[in-house]
């Protein structure tokens, strides 16, 4: 049926409120679907994560920094990375990528450079490049230089860039190396470079926390040039063991055109401290800090750069996962950036505020999970629940970010056997093809690894069609003798989402209640309809809707009690039941049902109005 307005006299001065449910979070992350992996035993797979898609493949790479590699057999437990196809991969099965090492244990790496791949942790990070088809960006930051092992072992740390295709010749990166240079501590030589990395366009960015005695640094590369980046320590007022490099990221913090490099230093002045820093000629300026706000708290130990108010500029959100009031609960912290290196702390978040949950341990962004145009991030907990973990989503809006999360992910939920779910995370990417972004979080201390995926929302947009008032004194209708009061009230509904299929099948309820407001408070309705032959004040249906086509329902209602003073108010509430799916070709992926976009402790619901009135010498008498 098309939309249709109220006919006849009603009609006149008809007027409808439309309302589009916009909110600003829905639960859509799917838990009934899990897409579990698992990897060799106690080798830390999961350690780290990350979606990569290369043309219309998606894999799920895995760090698993104690793993012994199949293609360096004779190097004890190098680490291995590994990838993890989503589709045609029904038995879940997970391959070693070959980094093209081979089997040496020891490599040579420069004039004055030997390097040993024992227990290198390869694996430890993982980061794709920010754009179609990426490179990928995996490092060992245990990776030792031996060549004066007589005198010291130099952990100066190892990553590799891989190609696109996961296959093919790799490229070596060994940020902190410098022919001749051999105290350990001193400059880099215990610089452990690739602890945190982070991957843009043009620049691999790699936190190296254990420079200059454990002061730390950040070691940024242009691959596109071939051009390397310093930090301007004359800017930093930083000391020994505070760990600079810790975390690291990337983005738009100065202006939606430059890239700016972000670092946390978790031990800076004992409460931690976090620092941005714009790109000037071949240096690292720095143009803004903050402090964490309790001793020890760890302040810095994770990052994620995520536009989350739509403006063009990237947001940074602080991890201090060892902020405690009993032990350890955790915090994030959010600042908003204003452009020119202006950043404004705009909010604390803390999960549950969970004992012992090390909330904020690990933060990335997800994209646009539920359609509504802003940025949304997971920030892990992974030792809440006795370790067992926990993943909370938080929602992007104009103001910056929601207070309150939309979603907690239990790793025990999805399996008993999770432990440290939550300690590596990863999103922004679509991996089952349906048009929203999905999620894969690591839980390494069961060797594991889940994706879930996040269902299509739907926005359901209802009309009530009322005509603006009723002249009681004119009656409309006729039941035998008797001469009634009435008028027609339409439901309208249609609904829209971002590559919803197939059509909402018979499975649309919705309730139109009459003078809604009177029966909510339990008192008797001023009108009724007439259903199955009975007097009621609600009417339950069902709408079978399909994509951008508006359905619309007639009804008769009929005045019992003549009451002018107020307004007789009208309420549509729905609820969306089974969805019909059109055919999918990734059989062995379950197909997910859509669901409503709605705000939390809010009803479903659409409203309007009419008022009664009789006719006087002086006019409306209300």
């Amino acid at each position: 049926m098309s939309a249709a307005r109220p006919r006849g006299r009603a009609a006149l001065d008809a007027f409808c409120v439309c309302l589009a449910v916009t909110l600003a979070s829905s639960y859509n992350i799917d838990l009934e679907h899990p897409v579990l992996y698992r990897g060799p035993r106690e080798t830390f797979f999961g350690y780290s994560v990350l979606e990569h898609f290369h043309d219309n493949t998606r894999w799920i790479l895995v760090g698993a920094p104690r793993a012994n590699s199949s293609f360096s057999s004779s190097v004890r437990s190098p680490g291995a990375v590994f990838k993890c196809r989503i589709h045609s991969n029904p038995e879940r099965r997970c391959t070693e990528v070959d980094l093209g090492r081979g089997n040496k244990q020891r490599e040579s790496c420069g004039k004055t450079c030997q390097g040993d791949r024992d227990n290198e942790w390869m694996g430890v990070s993982l980061a794709r490049q920010d754009k179609p088809n990426g490179k990928v960006l995996a490092c060992a930051h245990r990776w030792k230089n031996v060549y004066y092992e007589s005198e010291q072992i130099l952990p100066h740390g190892y990553c590799s860039v891989i190609p696109p295709t996961l296959q093919g010749r790799t490229r070596a990166l060994i940020p902190c190396y410098e022919d001749h240079k051999k105290t350990y501590g001193e400059e880099h030589g215990s610089c452990q470079a690739g602890i945190a990395g982070v991957f843009t366009e043009e620049l691999v960015v790699m936190g190296a926390p254990g420079s200059y005695y454990w002061t730390g640094t950040v070691k940024v590369f242009n691959i596109t040039s071939n051009s390397q980046y310093s930090l301007n320590r004359d800017d930093l007022s930083i000391q020994r063991y505070s760990y600079l490099g810790y975390a690291v990221t990337a983005g738009h913090f100065s202006s939606p055109t430059t890239i700016d490099v972000a670092a946390g230093a978790p031990q800076d002045g004992g409460e931690g401290k976090v620092y941005i820093f714009r790109i000037e000629g071949t240096s690292l300026v720095k143009t803004f800090q903050a402090s964490g706000k309790m001793m020890g708290s760890y302040f810095g130990s994770s990052l994620c750069a995520v536009d989350l108010n739509a403006d063009g500029l990237s947001d940074l959100l602080v991890g201090a996962p060892m902020f405690s009031e009993v032990r350890d609960e955790g915090q994030v912290y959010v600042y908003l950036s204003r452009g020119n290196g202006v950043m404004e702390e705009a909010k604390i978040l803390n999960g549950e505020n969970a004992y012992n949950a090390h909330f904020g341990e690990c933060i990335t962004t997800l994209g646009d999970i539920d359609d509504d145009g802003y940025q949304d991030v997971a920030i892990g907990a992974p030792k809440e629940d006795d370790y067992g973990g926990a993943v909370y989503i938080y929602h992007g809006d104009a103001m910056g970010i929601v207070s309150k999360y939309s979603m907690r992910l239990s790793g025990r939920s999805i399996s008993p056997t999770l432990q440290m779910f939550g300690q590596s995370l990863s999103g922004d990417v679509d991996m089952d093809g349906n048009g929203y972004p999905d999620v894969t979080i690591g839980a390494f201390m069961a060797d594991s690894v889940v994706l879930l995926r996040s269902r299509p929302v739907i926005t359901v947009n209802v009309s009530i069609f009322l005509p603006t008032s009723i002249n009681i004194s004119v009656p409309q209708c006729h039941e035998g003798p008797q001469h009634l009061n009435c008028f027609e009230v339409n439901v309208c509904m249609s609904f829209h989402g971002k590559r919803v299929p197939g059509q909402i099948g018979e499975e649309l309820l919705y309730n139109i209640t009459a003078d809604a407001d009177k029966r909510h408070k339990g008192q008797p309705s001023r009108v009724y309809f007439t259903h199955s032959g009975e007097q009621t004040s609600v009417v339950s249906q069902l709408f079978s809707l399909s994509v951008h086509r508006q359905e619309c329902h007639q009804y008769t209602a009929y005045v019992r009690v003549k009451d002018v003073f107020a307004a007789i108010i009208f309420e549509a509430a729905y609820s969306l039941g089974k969805h019909v799916l059109n055919g999918h070709h990734e059989h062995e992926l379950a197909p997910l049902t859509p669901i409503l976009r709605w705000k939390k402790g809010e009803k479903i619901a659409a409203r309007n109005e009419v008022r009664l009135y009789w006719p006087s010498k002086g006019g409306l008498t209300k």
